[in-house]
């Protein structure tokens, strides 16, 4: 056994681009373990469906390894390890008269001289037939594509056996994706979910209250479908925000609270329900903390690039639109994840002064700043607020002008769209400064609009949703509501006035919204002097959104009634947590808290033991005296 056993559970990353734009350097192959990631059973595809998927259905015994992310620049796919000695089986059956095999591999390692080396792939057809290739493996470090005609008749099972030709000197280390039956689609299909990091759901253009700004690509999906004007997320945070949505499953019921933990392999994902129907699943993204090998949301995705930090809109939609237009006769189903309105705030021209009025000096020492204001460190001398949020509105103005690439695809515009926020921003109230801290709407409002075909033009809908449903939504949109998948439908434009609960990271608040009241509740002490901000532990707030949509008025004290029914109402949600129930692996390395506390998350990290209650009930301090 040549491999590695410390390599058998563990990520693996090639790297061999520049951060940024995945361009290729000279050769060079690295293996480096990053954490334990446990194996699991596909999902089951639904039976008419069951033809598209190749599953692999055996390896040799004495094999530890199961399936990792492994990643060439900075394209991550969901991979099996072979090397000389070892065998890899599947069974498939061929969708159509003229399906080829679809084969993907890329060299990990060689060594000890090997200069050639080839894949031996014999294939046993149902009526008795046998194909046997020998395929010369390329050794440079990319992911290499084939097409390979077994002459399988429509319908005929096809039995495929995989091995590495004894190399004559050296050895190789070969990674494998799933194979599969492909037949070109006359009219493919494309589901298109978009997730915009850190958007409020103020800034989306012509909505009642909605700021100043243009917002191209929230007002065509909107144009061709609805809108959504009261769109919450579940957290205030991206890693956990992203698994409610891609998972279904609120940040209480995942266990997923911080952007540290990895989330594990046993929900069963969005992309894995597409990708077992038959879809081609990709993702393209914008921050390091969403790959596989950190966020473990690489599930399910045949194909997922992402940078060694962070990148612009424009390369990520770059990304996405290669492709989209490398799938062009598959049906697809595309994550796709833009970061601009993320910290620091620095759009490029002319959004940079779009949206500050000409002339004006935010550094002129006439300017009184906001009481309380702190100033950002890449904006040294800044006296004007406004012109911060001039700043983040410019963000968000350059990156939509970058996702209407994107929308102006061909497929997208015949497809289903999805756009939202995974969380806002706080733009100065509560004593926050340029942050998504708390759960106040600030950070819980974001935008929502999707479209589809035969959806109503231009409908917006007013009725309170939370983002966490659109995976159930997307699923149905497509015709595939028999998939087992959380949510509810929210295009079936129903309102539905349930109450409305979201956690802040580290599981430091929570928060409950119903019947136009928001209530919101400590879990752990918070006292951050850069800030300004003290709160006791178990000290609660109530505001009424009818009249207050900032939570500005505290009015806890003047309505004990109603802070006392939503006390117990949050509380009794709190009960239900279960722990880390799906958390794989939580990084607390020197490394990891450094880049996060870079990125503005500093204080989410855990705040309170992952396995205790959310909130003692039997809690004898004076706030909890007050709703007794």
């Amino acid at each position: 056994m040549r491999l590695f056993v410390a390599l058998a559970v563990c990520v693996i990353s090639f790297a061999c681009s520049r951060a940024g734009d995945g361009a290729s350097s000279p050769e060079r192959s690295t293996v480096g373990a990053r954490f334990v990631l446990a194996p699991r059973a596909p999902a089951t595809p639904q039976p008419a469906e069951r033809a598209l998927s190749a599953a692999w259905t055996a390896l040799t015994e004495d094999d530890p390894v199961r399936e990792l992310p492994v990643q060439f620049a900075l394209e991550s796919r969901p991979t099996r390890l072979l090397q000389p000695g070892w065998t890899m089986s599947a069974v498939a059956r061929s969708p159509g008269t003229g399906g080829k095999l679809a084969l993907e591999y890329g060299v990990l390692e060689k060594r000890d001289g090997a200069a050639t080396a080839a894949l031996e792939l014999r294939a046993r057809l149902e009526g008795g037939r046998e194909v046997q290739q020998r395929i010369e493996l390329d050794f440079a470090p990319r992911w290499h594509s084939l097409l390979v005609d077994l002459g399988a008749a429509n319908g005929e099972a096809v039995e495929l056996t995989l091995s590495i030709a004894e190399p004559l000197q050296g050895y190789v280390l070969v990674g494998l994706p799933a194979p599969r039956m492909h037949v070109p689609q006359a009219a493919p299909r494309t589901v298109l979910l978009i997730t915009s990091d850190t958007h409020r759901g103020d800034h989306v253009e012509g909505l009642p209250r909605a700021v100043a700004i243009e917002t191209p690509a929230l007002r065509e999906i909107g144009a061709r479908g609805v809108t959504f004007t009261d769109c919450w997320s579940t957290i205030n945070i991206t890693v956990p925000s992203h698994v409610a949505i891609l998972a279904g499953l609120h940040p209480r019921d995942s266990g997923i609270t911080d952007n540290q933990t990895m989330f594990a392999s046993e929900p069963v994902v969005l992309a894995e329900l597409f990708r077992d129907a038959g879809w081609h699943t990709f993702a393209t993204t914008s921050l390091n903390l969403l790959t596989p090998g950190h966020s473990g949301l690489g599930q399910g995705f045949e194909r997922m690039i992402a940078p060694q930090a962070t990148r612009a809109s424009n390369k990520t939609v770059d990304a996405a639109l290669r492709l989209l237009d490398e799938a062009r006769d598959r049906s697809v189903f595309a994550w796709v994840h833009v970061f601009d309105a993320h910290g620091p705030y620095e759009p490029p021209p002319p959004y940079d002064t779009r949206f500050y009025p000409a002339g004006r000096d935010p550094r002129s020492p006439a300017i009184e700043p906001e009481p309380g204001m702190r100033v950002p460190p890449n904006l040294p001398g800044v006296r004007d607020a406004e012109y911060i949020r001039a700043l983040y509105r410019g963000e968000i103005a350059n990156q939509e002008q970058q996702l209407l690439r994107l929308l102006e695809h061909p497929r997208v515009k015949q497809g289903i769209v999805a756009l939202t926020g995974d969380h806002g921003e706080v733009l100065g109230r509560h004593g926050i400064w340029w942050a998504h801290k708390d759960v106040y709407p600030d950070t819980l409002h974001v935008p929502l609009a999707l479209a589809w075909p035969g959806a109503p033009a231009g409908t917006r809908f007013d009725g309170p949703v939370q983002n966490s449903d659109l995976g159930r939504t997307l699923l149905d949109l497509a015709g595939l509501e028999r998939a087992q998948f959380p949510g509810r439908n929210l295009a079936r434009l129903e309102r539905v006035e349930t109450p409305r609960f979201a956690l802040s990271g580290a599981r430091t608040a929570a928060s409950v919204t119903a019947d136009g009241w928001h209530f919101v509740l400590q879990l752990a002490l918070s006292d951050e002097p850069e800030q300004k901000t003290h709160r006791e532990l178990h000290q609660f707030e109530l505001f009424r959104l009818r009249d207050d949509q900032d939570c500005d008025v505290d009015l806890a004290l003047l309505e004990p009634l109603k802070a006392s029914e939503l006390h117990s109402q949050l509380a009794q949600w709190l009960a239900g947590w279960k722990g880390e129930r799906f958390a794989a692996f939580k990084r607390t390395d020197a490394a990891t808290v450094a880049n996060l506390a870079q990125l503005g998350y500093a204080s989410n990290t855990e705040a309170v033991d992952a396995s205790a209650a959310l909130f003692d009930s039997k809690c004898g301090c004076l706030w909890c005296q007050r709703v007794r």
